[in-house]
């Protein structure tokens, strides 16, 4: 298989158990649904896998165009959100289910990951809006503020100056 960015081999790198293949530039292509066992920080293979691809520098190239699966080399990759936050945008094969992430992209994964309880309460705010997470305007003085907000409303408002810092 060859680096769909820079067309050079990838080398299978074992993790775990679990055989991922990595490109010079740090990019890395997870076969079908094998990214779960690496998305999350509190997993093992996740902080492994990340120290390894700590030793390359991000990628100053073009990774927002689209790009050819490694494993099926006639099929083109689709771009997708990885988390419900829309912070990271990675690869995947409609053919195979495999994704590529490139250079940063796993670590970015790492830190916008979110609790199970985040989750719920993220879920929940997106169904009651219709899909939308409401973002309020800034305070000013112009207009009066509530302090009594409830802790669904704070948590809502943090996770959404999460996904935006990380945009």
């Amino acid at each position: 298989m060859y680096c769909p960015r820079s067309n050079t081999p990838l080398e299978p790198l074992l993790v775990g158990g679990i055989t991922v293949f990595t490109s010079a530039q740090g990019g890395v292509f997870f076969d079908n649904s094998q990214i779960f066992k690496f998305s999350s920080p509190q997993l093992k293979h996740g902080q492994v896998l990340l120290k390894y691809l700590s030793n390359y520098t991000e990628g100053e190239g073009e990774v927002s165009s689209r790009v050819n699966c490694p494993k099926c080399t006639s099929i083109v990759m689709m771009r997708r959100y990885f988390s419900p936050l829309k912070v990271v945008e990675i690869d995947e094969c409609p053919g195979c289910a495999g994704i590529w992430l490139d250079s940063g992209e796993l670590a970015k994964i790492h830190e916008n990951h979110l609790t199970p309880r985040e989750r719920k309460l993220l879920a929940h705010e997106m169904a009651t809006n219709h899909g939308f997470i409401t973002i309020k305007s800034p305070a000013s003085r112009f207009m009066p503020t509530n302090k009594n907000k409830s802790a669904h409303e704070t948590t809502v408002e943090n996770l959404v100056r999460l996904a935006l810092l990380g945009l």
